[in-house]
């Protein structure tokens, strides 16, 4: 109410204005005062330090310096700890931790590049990618190999697109266009059927433990063309340990002197020291092994006898050890009436017919073991036809990484057969080659894998089956018992 009544007053207001702001004046002086006394102190507390000090003696120093150490080392240890406790703050709020943007890419490039050594080394550890080399070869495994392989295919086009016109009175005939027949790029280019070609595959199929290629025979072209290089394949293969088998073609017709033909074809290279001969245990002599493709239409035919022990039996022409292509379940029982000594399956490719499914192998053994004959599997890394209308329907397969190929051997390996067949070492136009490939835009590689991949993957599993095969036969001859036909070893049959 005073002040009320003072603040009235004009003067009065001044009045007390004024004493209000000496008495803030008064109070600065008087805390200005004191800091200056107590820096004055301080300053002064450091010199009385600094004198005692220089006067003192030696052992004091060091005391002393020993003092301001630990000192100085608690202070630091303690904003440290403020440090890592404590994050910065602005304004009286906390700020994120600031970082070196450069450091943290940096930091994470490195992580991704131990990670990927880690996992390279976990993959060099997997057997299946392993680069070995066999330490000999097995004529248990048997390989198809093409020479030549047909790189081009000729592009259907309409008639009218290849007929033009000269001068309006003449017309020719333009040729087909070829377009490259295959998914895959070999590491070697579209190379050409040499003897430097050769030597360089059978040295890697050496090296896989393979020991027989089966090579396709069709009699077809004349044999001026293909005569010559099946010769210099039987000439080359034994500097490799390998030797060489034919699988012949029921042809659409289903002549027997077809087949004839073929046989005598074969004959030309029954000398060569390159050519398989096994030996047989029920026939008392050495022997070749012929493949027969689509032997399963001979049962329609008036062929049907052709291999029988009749007088005029194909056997005559020459003697071997037949063995037929199948597809359905049926044709097993059709190889055993057409007197064939087995069936394998040809086509790499799982579900695409009940031969080539993996399931039904354990079936067409049974069966084989049961009229003593051969079941010979195949086996495949995959199958990538690049036909548009494809021979065998829509049966492509894929690769996987290898995991399809380690499918089919192991299911070949349990099943404990005597002789495997791979398709293929080069079959291109299929895309059923193991052969080393080149990655190029446009075309399918081995990725993840190394362009020797399914090399690798194929020593690894021929030593598997070896070693299984040879385990089998231990335990049999330990046991006491007859040997079956799939137990023979030293490139014996039954």
């Amino acid at each position: 109410m005073i002040f009320t009544k003072y603040c009235k007053n004009p003067r009065k207001f001044r009045i007390i204005l004024l004493l209000m702001i000496v008495t803030l004046i008064v109070i600065t002086l008087v805390i200005l005062n004191n800091g200056l006394q107590h820096s004055i102190n301080a300053e002064k507390l450091i010199d009385e330090r600094f004198v005692a000090q220089a006067y003192a003696d030696e052992a004091s120093q060091q005391l002393l310096r020993q003092q301001q150490k630990d000192a100085a080392s608690a202070f630091n240890a303690k904003a440290e700890n403020l440090l890592i406790l404590k994050s910065p703050r602005e304004n009286g709020i906390i700020q994120p931790e600031k970082y070196d943007e450069h450091k943290v890419k940096s930091r994470l490039i490195q992580e991704k590049i131990d990670n990927l050594k880690i996992q390279q080394k976990q993959s060099n550890l997997d057997p299946e990618e392993e680069h070995t080399i066999a330490e000999s070869v097995n004529n248990a495994i048997h390989i198809f190999y093409t020479a030549p392989v047909p790189w081009y295919k000729a592009r259907r086009t309409s008639a009218s697109k290849d007929i033009i016109l000269m001068d309006g009175n003449s017309t020719t005939i333009r040729p087909p266009a070829k377009i490259l027949n295959s998914a895959f790029y070999p590491a070697l280019g579209l190379y050409k059927s040499t003897r430097a070609t050769f030597e360089k595959h059978f040295e890697n199929i050496r090296n896989c433990g393979v020991g027989v290629l089966i090579l396709s025979l069709t009699t077809g072209r004349p044999s001026a063309e293909w005569e010559p290089l099946y010769r210099s394949i039987l000439e080359i293969a034994p500097k490799y340990n390998l030797s060489i088998t034919f699988e012949i073609t029921v042809a659409g017709n289903q002549s027997y002197s077809y087949l004839q033909q073929q046989l005598q074809d074969v004959r030309k290279f029954y000398k060569y020291p390159g050519f398989l001969k096994v030996f047989s245990q029920s026939r008392r002599h050495l022997m070749p092994i012929i493949y027969i493709s689509n032997a399963y239409k001979l049962m329609d035919a008036s062929t049907a006898q052709a291999f029988c022990k009749t007088p005029d039996s194909l056997r005559y022409t020459l003697d071997a050890y037949f063995i037929g292509h199948i597809r359905l379940k049926n044709h097993a029982d059709y190889m055993r009436r057409l007197c064939l000594d087995g069936f394998y399956s040809k086509l790499p490719s799982n579900g695409a017919t009940f031969a080539s499914t993996w399931k039904n192998w354990s079936y067409l053994k049974s069966f084989a073991l049961t009229y003593k004959m051969l079941f010979v599997p195949t086996v495949g890394p995959g199958f990538a036809e690049r036909n548009k209308f494809p021979r065998h329907g829509d049966i492509q397969r894929h690769r996987s990484n290898g995991r399809y190929y380690g499918v089919a051997w192991r299911t070949a390996i349990l099943n404990h057969v005597g002789f495997i067949n791979i398709a293929s070492y080069n079959n291109w136009p299929d895309g059923s080659q193991i052969e080393e490939v080149l990655p190029k835009a446009g075309f399918l590689d081995y990725s993840p894998g190394k362009p020797t991949k399914y090399l690798d993957l194929t020593t690894h599993w021929v030593t598997n089956f070896v070693k299984t095969r040879n385990e089998a036969a231990a335990a049999a001859i330990a046991a006491n018992t007859l040997l079956s036909c799939y137990e023979y070893l030293n490139n014996t049959i039954c």
